[in-house]
């Protein structure tokens, strides 16, 4: 049953117990069993008495306010009214925060949900109210759960007591459920009481992700704005919540939420609402979003060059393009430099010098390309002029570079790019050489890591609100699990701040980690490139990184294999469950 009809009918059988059970001593797994006293998280709050109390607790906006009461004398909304409020058990933090600012600052009071005349709740559908919220919640399992889709008719099973319903979330174990409160009440009054068996942790808002990591077993549901790096949006039945396109009417945890009551003084109460300055229209609101694809490899020589002369200069991007369509900031580590004077490519050569004919540029404008990393070791490979006739180029073509540059100086610097106001600082830099590799005073080339600059500019760039991605064309190792001595190398610009750290220099797909809570792909992989000799070197990774609201907030992973020496196509799902068995296997999860 849905909203009123439910609630009205758990008010008729009041008298009856109702599962739940309520801890204050801090968050537990509990079997529901019958509350013997209701909760109230308002004043007068009937509400909390028909709805089963959930284990764990949470902040409650009564108990400590956002703001602190103002010594001002109440004013009156409308007229002589100060209007009495109450407020549903499912309504989210955020927007309890501008109602509570309200009655600390006198213009509101408190009132129980019979006698109040105003209630900001769940909207039925078409309901009109001059003050509305949609709200998006998303369900989700730990970074590097192989199983990225749900099926809504699995969490109803599981919401009524099925547990082995969603174990393909948790490697065959019954998984815990990990929420919030108001959200632990929405799924109740949206789908019904939960089953007495049904294991379930509430935890504060802020403590989602780390209560989902400290269970060995665990999902959960989270506001689209609290969704974090370390965590996977799982997709619903095949939907994607980061899609722009998507119809909302097709994603079933939703919300709108909003004020009803008293007509006439309706239209007061939202305008003092907005005043405030703490009222959101929504918690996913696509101005806020961006979608940054990072990827390996780019060599356009040798035999992939051949087959974009035979075939066609964009050959190697058809199987790839639909997952770079939505991309807002492309990135590849291109490796070797246009040359005026680059030969017709040999498919059969051994030699290392590598070039690329100019007119191979257009590869990367067909992917829309808009960073460019120069860390590679190749990049001087064709002489100085090439390097700097590939850095026009890019200047031409309004295309950001770092890692690499004009001179030391021009290397290091940082590639700044804003979107949708989440800006993002690109650093890369070239442990590995060769030194020829390297730029120099008045010499293009790779940038080498300098440790002392890296520790000043990376907080540098923190404090003024970037996201900074580092990238490092490291060692080459020819496996999948990582090195000591490069997880250790890869960890020192976490701790300098960085918030995601990637290994460009992966000829072979490596595993991930988090340090200092920074994400970190310590391989990448090919993205195009002719080598088709082992099953690890035609493995290949694209991240598709979502930042929100200044945020890194989850990863999609596009995972797959290279063919015809050139064209990387999408794994099937066998082939990507048993690849990615293996990567999170040799991963530094934790």
């Amino acid at each position: 049953m849905r909203r009123v009809g439910f609630l009205l009918l758990l008010l008729l059988l009041g008298g009856l117990s109702l599962s739940g059970c309520f801890s204050r001593a801090g968050a537990k797994i509990v079997t529901p069993t019958p509350s013997p006293e209701p909760v109230a998280m308002f004043p007068t709050a009937t509400f909390a008495a028909v709805f089963p109390t959930p284990p764990g607790g949470e902040i409650l906006m009564t108990s400590t306010p956002f703001i602190p009461t103002p010594t001002s004398p109440p004013v009156a909304v409308a007229g002589n009214v100060i209007p009495r409020v109450w407020i549903s058990l499912t309504v989210p933090v955020e927007l309890q925060a501008s109602i509570s600012a309200l009655v600390n600052a006198g213009r509101f009071t408190w009132g129980g949900e019979g006698d109040a005349q105003v209630r900001l709740t769940g909207l039925p559908p078409g309901t009109q109210s001059p003050l509305s919220a949609l709200w998006v919640y998303v369900p989700v399992a730990r970074f590097g759960t192989v199983a990225n889709n749900v099926a809504i008719n699995d969490i109803l099973r599981y919401w009524r007591g099925d547990t082995t319903a969603l174990a393909y979330l948790s490697n065959g174990q019954p998984p815990v459920f990990v929420t919030t409160a108001t959200i632990y009440y929405w799924m109740t009054l949206t789908y019904g009481l939960p089953a007495q068996n049904l294991p379930v942790q509430v935890v504060a808002p802020d403590q989602l992700a780390t209560a989902i990591w400290s269970r060995p077993a665990a999902w959960g549901m989270i506001p689209f704005d609290r969704l974090d790096r370390t965590l996977t949006a799982l997709t619903v039945d095949g939907i994607n919540i980061f899609d722009r396109a998507l119809n909302l009417d097709m994603w079933p945890f939703k919300e709108v939420f909003g004020i009803t009551g008293d007509a006439s003084i309706l239209a007061a109460v939202a305008e003092a609402v907005n005043a405030t300055g703490l009222w959101q229209i929504t918690n996913r609101d696509l101005d806020k979003l961006t979608l940054l694809i990072m990827t390996g490899v780019t060599a356009l020589t040798r035999a992939t060059a051949f087959k974009m002369e035979t075939i066609g200069i964009n050959y190697p991007a058809r199987d790839i393009a639909p997952f770079f369509a939505d991309g807002d900031i492309i990135h590849t580590s291109n490796e070797v430099s246009f040359a005026k004077n680059c030969p017709y490519p040999n498919p059969y050569s051994t030699d290392l010098v590598f070039c690329s004919a100019e007119k191979y540029f257009d590869l990367l404008k067909t992917i829309r390309v808009g960073v460019v990393e120069l860390t590679g070791n190749h990049v001087n490979d064709w002489g100085v002029d090439a390097m700097n006739n590939s850095l026009d180029m890019y200047d031409k073509n309004n295309m950001v570079y770092f890692g690499g540059g004009r001179n030391t100086e021009d290397a290091r610097k940082a590639a700044v790019v804003t979107h949708n106001g989440n800006t993002i600082a690109f650093l890369g830099c070239n442990p590995a050489g060769p030194p020829n590799a390297w730029a120099g005073p008045k010499r293009p080339g790779s940038a080498q890591c300098d440790d002392t600059f890296l520790a000043q500019e990376i907080p540098q760039l923190k404090a003024k609100g970037y996201l900074v991605v580092m990238t490092l064309q490291f060692q080459e190792v020819y496996e999948y699990a990582v090195p000591r001595e490069q997880q250790i190398f890869f960890a020192k610009y976490a701790k300098m701040g960085a918030d995601i750290v990637m290994g460009s220099q992966a000829h072979q797909p490596q595993g991930f980690g988090f340090v200092e809570n920074a994400f970190i792909h310590y391989g990448i992989g090919n993205l195009f490139f002719d080598q088709m000799w082992s099953l690890g070197t035609r493995q290949m990774f694209a991240d598709k990184l979502i930042l929100y609201n200044g945020r890194h907030i989850s990863t999609i992973l596009y995972t797959g294999l290279i063919e015809d020496f050139a064209r990387p196509r999408p794994m099937t799902s066998d082939e990507r469950a048993s690849f990615l068995e293996l990567i999170f296997s040799v991963s530094n999860l934790k």
